[in-house]
């Protein structure tokens, strides 16, 4: 007899942030895996759409653009009405938000899987610890425990499939920006840091969404080399494969970041207002996290403010150009 909790139709709420999406890969790719008679569902934003369009493993996108085209009580409703007429059985929401709560309970699901936290206890009915330490992936992973799952391993890295791209030895890039100012390395560092690089005979790309234009066209100037600026010039595919490429990506904590590991690149990452402890740095064993240790005012949130809070920015500034260039030289060996 089939066991009627087993799931059938499963829907996964994720509409955070890029580098979100990501870490709920692994979370995809073990439903798939274990639990392969099950139509599989994923609820995000059109960046996750355009990233994960085609990706092994999900049956059906759903899109909701919570800040363009849904935004508001009539895109909620009209998103809840598209989720039930898929009639799905379960939902697991990495996201934790009060609004993906909200769908979750109006789903028409049977099980509601999503964290033990007291702002979405009214949401979910089968509820899982979230754990204040270890990697953000494996509290991903832990929504599956109620499904009898359990993942390790090298099923825990977050994985997308591209064009068979070569990787170029001797093409690095830069990702200098992020949604957080306090995130980003100084530019004086990063214009520094190419012009070594440059030096030595490697080719500089910078990386980086519309956003990040004005920082890369600045470093870009200061510099006075040939850099291949791509920010702003690049869809998620098209980045994608270009990250896929390198021999290195240099960057921030930021959405290119947890796109490069996904893709295997090696990464040289620049963590300053937060620190790996918190789970949210790859996790993969090319990666290398560049920090100010002991600093008596690190983290000083979760994310990364607009500004120091301190005044003082002590976490970036304090990271050397020298300092970069030494750790990426012994990468690159």
């Amino acid at each position: 007899m089939n066991n009627p909790n087993e799931p059938q139709r499963v829907l996964i709420i994720q509409t955070a942030f890029l580098g979100d999406i990501v870490l709920t890969i692994p979370l995809i790719r073990a439903l798939k895996k274990y639990k392969p008679g099950a139509a599989l569902l994923f609820l995000t934003t059109p960046v996750g759409k355009s990233l994960l369009e085609g990706q092994h493993g999900i049956d059906t996108i759903l899109v909701y653009d919570k800040k363009g085209a849904d935004h508001g009580i009539r895109g909620f409703v009209r998103t809840v009405r598209e989720i039930r007429r898929q009639s799905v059985d379960t939902v697991l929401s990495p996201h934790r938000s009060f609004r993906s709560g909200l769908i979750a309970l109006f789903s028409g699901a049977r099980q509601r899987i999503g964290y033990d936290l007291l702002h979405l206890v009214p949401f979910y009915n089968i509820r899982v610890e979230r754990q204040k330490t270890g990697h953000e992936v494996d509290r991903i992973l832990s929504l599956l425990k109620p499904l009898s799952l359990e993942v390790s391993g090298d099923d825990r890295y977050p994985v997308l499939q591209t064009a068979d791209a070569v990787r170029h030895d001797r093409l690095i890039g830069i990702a200098p920006g992020s949604v957080w100012g306090t995130k980003q390395w100084t530019e004086d560092g990063y214009t520094r840091l190419v012009r070594m690089l440059h030096a030595q005979g490697y080719e500089i790309v910078l990386i980086g969404s519309e956003e990040d234009t004005a920082v890369a066209g600045r470093i870009q100037r200061a510099a006075g080399i040939p850099l291949d600026n791509r920010t702003g010039r690049t869809n998620l595919r098209q980045l994608a494969d270009l990250l896929a490429g390198l021999r290195l990506l240099i960057t921030n904590d930021n959405g290119a970041m947890q796109v490069a590991q996904a893709l295997n690149t090696p990464i040289a990452a620049l963590f300053g207002p937060t620190v790996p402890e918190q789970g949210f740095a790859p996790i993969r064993p090319n990666t290398v996290v560049i920090e100010s240790k002991g600093l008596y005012c690190r983290p000083c949130s979760a994310h990364g403010p607009r500004e120091c809070p301190e005044g003082h920015f002590l976490c970036m500034k304090s990271i050397t150009p020298e300092a970069v260039f030494k750790t990426v030289q012994e990468m690159l060996q």
